[in-house]
């Protein structure tokens, strides 16, 4: 658990350093968004994504036991769908370079059990900013510093 902790420190202070220089990384390149390319965008969008937990700059996370039932799926026409624990739903979303916005706007209305972290799951999707690739793993992070959520196909 310790070493996990470190891993994700780690990875949250990339994702932090990434966002802080990635503005001037723009402003000497050739004006193409650092980092990212159109094979990484098509990697991006269309596959489904199991969320594997979310880590917050209080060092406090959200990992789901089951990632199957925590998905998201970006379409390539801008609209969302995922699956939220015991519910289904979906919203749209924009792309700029390394930058994403994400809007769920409706989902089912099951009742999860008590443990269900379909809530966070939705507020941290909601609160998206940037996003990268790391091993094949993709990281969302969400505004105002407040943390970084971890996916994998």
């Amino acid at each position: 658990m310790a070493e996990m902790k470190k891993r994700w420190r780690s990875l949250y202070h990339i994702s932090y350093i990434f966002l802080l220089f990635s503005p001037l990384l723009l402003i000497v390149s050739d004006g193409s968004a650092a980092g990212t390319s159109t094979c990484d965008v098509s990697s991006l969008v269309g596959a489904e994504w199991k969320w594997q937990g979310s880590r917050y700059s209080n060092d406090t996370q959200n990992v789901p036991a089951e990632p199957d039932r925590y998905t998201l799926t970006l379409q390539p026409d801008g609209r969302v769908n995922i699956r939220a624990d015991c519910n289904r739903g979906g919203g749209t979303h924009t792309l700029d370079g390394n930058k994403i916005s994400i809007s769920i706007t409706h989902t089912t209305r099951a009742a999860c059990p008590p443990d269900s972290l379909e809530q966070p799951f939705i507020r941290d999707l909601n609160g998206a900013a940037a996003w990268f690739f790391n091993d094949g793993d993709l990281y969302l992070n969400i505004k105002y510093d407040a943390g970084t959520m971890k996916f994998r196909k």
